[in-house]
């Protein structure tokens, strides 16, 4: 006999709603804070997305003049030390406390704000000592403070023997205070990361690295020489909130722009430049603009070396990077080429929305059929580094065939080797001049190519022809008698035909002719 319930009597049942309290336990701290990053830079993304909108609402309300909007980044290295702070709305100190100890309650969500899920901010919790918030609104005279007890939280989070639940724990390691004090701007919003942990690389004092990384994530603008940022920016800023906001790392004149420049370094010793730039429109399946994304047109050498950092097709959201260079690697049949593609898309869609942790998106049926818009558009640029990969095969292959005709006709012009040798070698070239004739003709090439591997051909054939009527002897073979010539001609012959170094070899034949001489 079945033991399960009968399917009849949980349809008569009478639900009833809990009545006991939720109990919402520390641990959910450690989840929303250090559990929730993978990278530790991260952290200068979060704080960076909620001054930008802090910025962008001080825009709206007029505040702040467009292209005002500015954020300092300063990095102590020797005392483990960041702050970052913005020129936006301020938070009011009426609602200061309230606004920085809630819990996934941002009243931003359902707005066109980057951070909505109200957990950001506490992003810091986890990578420091001492986390202190600082703010004051227009027209305040006093600053406000809000401090986290970073070490106390890790000690109670370790202690199993502390039961308390996450408004206990604010409670206890949260101290707010008002200053009256000069030096802070009439109005603004920082955090201050006092006594930062170590973790891999120490990247979080790391100038270079942050610089890096803000530069590829933040929505900052692209450097005012790079060619295309005009026409990237005049297609996107009609569909995306740019923002495109000055980040300023300790003390520099000069803000983090883009990564991107007309040239760019594939690998040590090959460069590229950019030739031209496409965009493309994405429409859902309503018909409804989902994304805009742009592609930068080069020569396709090979995959881009991690250093330029720009390579891969990119996904953004609010002019931000979610996730990594490689998020989009499945698109490609063979992933290794999203390594040699230069693209962004801007997620415009509202229904497509970034992951808490925003290493990637939320998945759903939106999505989804993003990804498939997208899929053939991956093709296409894989087909261009595809036949980009055959037409450098066949320039290289071309190339090691030219280097041998060469060879042997440097042979044939030595007049070293037998008259029968000399016969094979001419057959030898012949058969190799066939061989470039096919590689030239590959249809990878480009028209401009294959103009100058014919070219190159005919000049080849000319000289070996050259060579038939010419019967070139050597000057000091000529000059000795028979029999000792043939000594000197088959001894010749066999240093060719035994040398894997056809080159190394005539370098030594010729050091020989002179010693005779």
């Amino acid at each position: 006999m079945s033991s399960m319930v009968p399917v009849l009597a949980l349809v008569k049942s009478n639900w009833e709603a809990i009545e006991d309290q939720p109990i919402i336990g520390k641990d959910v701290l450690e989840l929303l804070s250090s559990s929730m990053y993978v990278n530790p830079l991260s952290i200068y993304r979060e704080y960076v997305q909620n001054a930008m909108d802090s910025i962008e609402e001080a825009i709206a309300l007029g505040s702040l003049a467009v292209n005002r909007g500015r954020i300092d980044i300063i990095i102590d290295a020797q005392n483990r030390q960041a702050r970052i702070r913005d020129n936006g709305t301020g938070i009011p100190r009426n609602i200061f406390a309230k606004t920085l100890i809630a819990l996934g309650a941002s009243k931003k969500r359902g707005t066109k704000a980057r951070g909505f899920r109200g957990v950001g901010r506490l992003a810091g919790l986890g990578y420091c000592k001492e986390l202190v918030f600082r703010s004051r609104a227009e027209g305040e005279k006093q600053v406000s403070e809000l401090r986290w007890d970073c070490r106390r939280l890790k000690a109670l989070l370790a202690n199993s023997q502390v039961k308390l639940n996450v408004d206990g724990l604010i409670k206890d390691l949260v101290r707010i205070r008002h200053l009256t004090t000069d030096g802070f701007p009439a109005r603004f919003f920082e955090v201050e990361l006092n006594g930062i942990m170590r973790h891999s690389g120490d990247y979080l004092i790391d100038t270079r690295q942050v610089h890096d990384y803000l530069s590829q994530v933040a929505p900052v603008p692209f450097a005012p020489n790079f060619a295309f940022a005009k026409r990237i920016h005049d297609e996107l800023s009609a569909h995306v909130s740019l923002g495109n906001i000055l980040i300023y790392l300790n003390g520099s004149k000069t803000p983090i722009y883009r990564p991107h420049a007309d040239e760019f370094e594939i690998r040590r010793g090959v460069r590229d430049r950019f030739s031209e730039i496409k965009f493309l429109d994405i429409k859902d399946s309503d018909g409804h603009l989902a994304a805009k994304a742009w592609f930068l047109q080069h020569g396709y050498h090979g995959a881009i070396g991690s250093g330029a950092l720009i390579k891969g097709l990119r996904l953004r959201s609010g002019n931000i990077q979610i996730g990594e260079s490689n998020l989009l690697d499945e698109l490609f049949t063979e992933s290794r080429f999203n390594s040699w593609v230069v693209g962004e898309i801007h997620v415009l869609d509202e229904r497509i929305l970034p992951n808490g942790r925003r290493d990637h998106f939320e998945q759903n049926v939106y999505f989804n059929d993003l990804l498939n818009k997208l899929r053939p558009v991956a093709s296409e640029l894989a087909c261009c580094c595809r036949m980009s990969s055959l037409s450098r095969n066949a320039i290289r292959q071309f190339e090691s065939l030219q280097v041998q005709v060469k060879s042997i006709l440097s042979i044939l012009q030595q007049g070293a080797v037998s008259p029968v040798q000399s016969h094979k070698l001419k057959k030898q070239a012949i058969m190799i001049l066939h061989r470039m004739d096919k590689a030239s003709s590959h249809p990878a090439l480009t028209l401009e190519h294959r103009r100058k591997f014919t070219l190159i051909i005919k000049r080849l054939q000319h000289k070996l022809r050259e060579e038939e009527v010419s019967k070139r002897r050597h000057r000091i073979l000529k000059q000795m008698p028979s029999s000792q010539q043939k000594i000197w001609e088959r001894f010749i012959t066999l240093l060719y035909e035994y040398s894997p170094n056809k080159i190394a070899a005539k370098t030594l034949v010729d050091h020989i002719l002179r010693r005779l001489q």
